[in-house]
C-alpha cells in the first residue's frame, strides 16, 4: 500500500504517474508555490502546512518530492502518504510504523516524511506526538498538511518543544501579483512605497492587466478554478462543489450548525463591503442571537475565509462600538458561497474592493474609517496611516488629507488623472506572499 503512494522508489521518473503531478504538468497555467521555499528541510523539523481546501497543498508536496529527487536525494528516503483514507490515530500509527520499517530495510538514516491531509484521522496528533517522544524521527524532516479548521489549529498548539527547526505555514490562495506572473507578464514587484513610486512607468500594460483581473475575479487564487477558466472561460460547478464540500465537512467536524453557518455566509454575501453590525447579522439573516452571530463570524475568520475590518478614527484609534465591514478572503469564496446560498455574487466593484482589502491585509494591519468621509481601507505602518479608496469606474478625484493620513490613494479601473492608480496595475506590482508563517507556542 505504501509503495503505491511512492512510485519513485523504483524509478524517479515515475513521479509523473502521480495524478496530482499529472494534472499540474498538463495545466496551461502553472506556478511553484512559495511554500516550497519556506518549509524547513533541516533535520530535525516538524512542519505544518495549513490553509483552505483546494488551495494547492497536495500539489506543493508532490512538487517538493520532485525537487528533492532533482537534488539527488535517495528516492527511498522520501516518503509520501495521503491520510484521507485513515480512520483514526491507531491506523496512522500503524502507517508510521510501516514507514520506519522501510527506513531500516533500506538503511536510510535521515528521511523526508510527507503526510498529506494528516488531520483526517481522528486524534491524529496522538500517534505523531508519541512517535516524536520516542525519538523515532530525531533525524528526519516531517511535513504535514491539513485544512485550517479551528480544531486543527488548536491541535498544532499541542506540539510545544517538538517542532525542532520546523515551521507552521499558512498557505492562502494565490495573490494577483503571482497570478499575473504565471501568465508571463514581466512586472517588477515590491512594497507599497515601490508601487506608489514606480507605477507610472507601466501604464502601457493596463489593458492586458484588466483582462487578467477579470479572470481573477472569477477564479480567485485557486488552481482548479484557474484551470477551468483558462480552458472553458468559466469555473465548473464541480470545482465549486468540491470547495463547498470541504468547507462543510470542516464545519460538521467541529460540531457547528451548518444552518447557522449558511445564514451567516448569506448575510455577508448580500452585505459585503457595507458596514453592518452583528445585531443586523443576527436579526436580519436569522443567525440566532448576537452571540451566535459573533461565534460564526469568528469561525469563518479562524478558517481563513473571512476578513473583518474595524473602524478607526483619524488618529488610528479603534472605534470598537462602530459597525464593521466584512469581506471573504478570495473571489472564488464569494462565487462558491453565492452558488451555495442561491444569491447573486456581489457586483464587480465590491469584489475588487475585497481583493484590495485582503491583499493589503496579508502584509499590514488594516481598518476603515467614516470620519469626515469614508476611506475604504486604512493601512497602519508603524506610526503612519495610508488610505485607499476603491472606485471601480470613472470618477473625479481630488487630493485630500484626513488627520494622520497624509496620502489617500484612489484605485480605479482606468487612470483618470495622476492621483489615480489603475487597480489592476496596483495589485500586479504589490508583492504579496501566498504563504505566511504562523506564530504559535513553541
Amino acid at each position: 500500500m505504501v509503495e503505491d503512494y511512492n512510485p519513485w522508489w523504483s524509478s524517479g521518473e515515475r513521479i509523473e504517474e502521480m495524478e496530482v503531478y499529472r494534472k499540474y504538468s498538463q495545466s496551461e497555467v502553472k506556478w511553484a508555490p512559495d511554500v516550497l521555499d519556506k518549509v524547513s528541510l533541516t533535520p530535525y523539523s516538524l512542519n505544518f502546512i495549513f490553509g483552505p481546501r483546494q488551495v494547492g497543498k497536495s500539489t506543493a508536496l508532490i512538487l517538493l518530492v520532485k525537487r528533492l529527487l532533482e537534488r539527488k536525494v535517495n528516492p527511498k528516503a522520501i516518503f509520501y502518504y495521503s491520510c484521507d483514507k485513515l480512520v483514526d490515530h491507531r491506523e496512522l500509527d500503524q502507517l508510521l510504523g510501516d514507514l520506519l520499517k522501510v527506513k531500516r530495510l533500506n538503511n536510510v538514516s535521515s528521511a523526508f516524511i510527507l503526510l498529506d491531509e494528516v488531520t483526517y484521522p481522528r486524534e491524529w496528533y496522538r500517534a505523531v506526538k508519541e512517535r516524536i517522544d520516542r525519538g523515532d524521527f530525531r533525524n528526519d524532516v516531517l511535513i504535514m498538511t491539513g485544512s485550517l479548521s479551528i480544531s486543527a489549529k488548536r491541535e498544532i498548539e499541542t506540539f510545544p518543544g517538538r517542532r525542532g527547526d520546523g515551521r507552521v505555514l499558512l498557505m492562502l490562495p494565490l495573490p494577483f501579483s503571482r497570478y499575473v506572473r504565471s501568465f508571463k507578464i514581466d512586472l517588477p514587484q515590491g512594497d507599497l512605497d515601490f508601487v506608489l513610486g514606480e507605477y507610472p512607468r507601466y501604464h502601457h500594460l493596463v489593458p492586458r492587466l484588466n483582462e487578467l483581473l477579470e479572470g481573477y475575479l472569477a477564479t480567485g487564487g485557486f488552481p482548479n478554478a484557474i484551470r477551468d477558466y483558462v480552458r472553458t472561460g468559466r469555473v465548473g460547478e464541480s470545482t465549486l462543489s468540491d470547495f463547498l464540500s470541504a468547507v462543510i465537512s470542516d464545519v460538521n467536524k467541529l460540531r457547528r450548525s451548518e444552518t447557522f453557518f449558511k445564514f451567516t455566509v448569506r448575510g455577508i454575501v448580500e452585505r459585503t463591503a457595507s458596514e453592518f453590525s452583528y445585531h443586523t447579522l443576527s436579526k436580519s439573516f436569522g443567525v440566532g442571537t448576537v452571540k451566535t452571530a459573533i461565534s460564526y463570524v469568528e469561525l469563518l475568520q479562524k478558517m481563513y475565509l473571512l476578513k473583518v475590518l474595524e473602524q478607526v478614527d483619524l488618529n488610528g484609534d479603534l472605534l470598537p462600538r462602530k459597525e464593521r465591514k466584512f469581506y471573504f478572503t478570495d473571489p472564488l469564496v464569494y462565487r462558491a458561497f453565492s452558488y451555495w446560498t442561491s444569491v447573486n455574487p456581489p457586483e464587480e466593484s465590491k469584489l475588487v474592493e475585497g481583493v484590495v482589502v485582503n491583499h493589503l491585509s496579508r502584509v499590514y494591519e488594516t481598518f476603515y474609517t467614516k470620519v469626515r468621509g469614508e476611506v475604504d481601507v486604512v493601512v497602519r505602518r508603524g506610526e503612519e496611516l495610508l488610505g485607499f479608496e476603491v472606485k471601480f469606474g470613472r470618477v473625479r478625484w481630488e487630493r485630500k488629507v484626513l488627520g494622520r493620513m497624509k496620502r489617500i490613494t484612489l484605485l480605479s479601473k482606468e487612470e483618470v488623472d495622476e492621483n489615480v492608480i489603475p487597480v489592476s496595475l496596483f495589485l500586479s506590482m504589490f508583492d504579496v506572499p501566498q504563504t505566511v508563517e504562523l506564530k504559535v507556542m513553541t
